[in-house]
């Protein structure tokens, strides 16, 4: 059955916002995504099961331990992924550019012991200079439980391993890589009274609101497509990341289309835009995210000229990412 992205109560946090509490409550539940609900305690390599059922690996938060992952991806999937995840030491935040990582990944069905992936950790920042995280790629062969085992390593300090246990899923909720694009009727507009209807960006590019995904569909042009709400993202992560797009689509101006999706009903009060709540005074959710599936929000997709999902990014992104997906699309390096 079609996953469809609930539709929040105001404020509701996103999988990145639960990512920002947990780090401050450690690890308490929230929002759409699995960050909390993912994250378990450090433990050395060797130590206990702690009832997990795999020796060696935790089921639960370990108030003594030196560091905590935060797994992000709310997607975890057969196949490709992009694995986000954080780090936390004393209930504060410790991902940043000087802390390199390393992630294992163990196939804790086969063999609890032995990683059958290895791959380092790419730092961003979800909100410029305070708060980020990594990305790593994977390939995971079969749904059912796995593990990561991450390794951090800052200059002059001992090595500090931490591991989580997480579970991986036969499908994705969002279209899977060379999947036809769902033809979604998204809002567009041509003059600023019209795009401040439709988005909450206060420096909103008017490139960004010209054409729907079915008009860029129909006419055979690449397109970047970004769900993501500037103002109403609790996370704040959703403006940083709309900021990265427009920086790292700019030389692409010309070739490739932008559309950028509010995930959220709008209604104008007073001239600003504001969320058109629902009966129990939740937002709603606009009918293209429940087409594209998107659990969390910023979601964005790369979109080629031939109407297929080429890439796929959850949460936050790095320009340098966008730009190789882009290039892919466009037959460049």
């Amino acid at each position: 059955m079609p996953h469809r992205m609930p539709a929040p109560t105001a404020r509701r946090p996103t999988a990145l916002t639960a990512m920002v509490v947990a780090v401050v409550v450690v690890l308490v539940g929230c929002g759409g995504g699995s960050a909390a609900s993912s994250a378990a305690s450090s433990v050395p390599s060797s130590g206990p099961s702690s009832g997990s059922g795999f020796p060696g690996w935790p089921t639960g938060p370990n108030p003594g331990a030196e560091i905590v992952p935060i797994i992000v991806s709310s997607e975890r999937v057969v196949g490709s992924n992009r694995f986000l995840y954080a780090l936390t030491a004393a209930n504060k935040p410790i991902a940043s550019p000087d802390l390199a990582t390393t992630v294992r990944f163990y196939d804790l069905a086969a063999d609890p012991a032995t990683p059958v992936a290895e791959a380092a950790g790419i730092f961003i920042w979800t909100v410029p200079d305070e708060i980020g995280l990594y990305h790593a790629s994977v390939d995971f062969s079969r749904a059912g439980p796995w593990g990561v085992e991450i390794v951090a390593s800052a200059a002059g300090q001992p090595d500090r391993t931490a591991r989580a246990i997480f579970d991986v899923r036969e499908a994705s909720t969002t279209p899977a890589i060379g999947a036809a694009a769902p033809a979604s009727d998204t809002p567009t507009a041509t003059d600023a009274a019209g795009i401040t209807a439709i988005s909450t960006d206060r420096q909103p590019n008017p490139a960004f609101y010209r054409a729907s995904v079915k008009d860029a569909l129909a006419a055979g042009k690449p397109f970047v497509l970004v769900f993501s709400t500037p103002l109403f993202c609790a996370s704040r992560s959703c403006g940083p990341t709309l900021e990265t797009v427009k920086t790292a689509v700019g030389p692409y101006a010309e070739q490739i289309e932008v559309i950028h999706v509010e995930p959220y009903k709008l209604q104008l009060l007073n001239g600003q835009p504001q969320p058109e709540l629902d009966a129990q005074g939740g937002f709603q959710v606009v009918p293209s995210a429940t087409e594209w599936g998107i659990p969390i929000e910023p979601y964005i997709f790369v979109v080629g000229a031939d109407g297929k999902v080429a890439a796929k990014f959850e949460g936050a992104i790095g320009a340098d990412e966008l730009q190789s997906a882009v290039d892919g699309v466009l037959g460049g390096s």
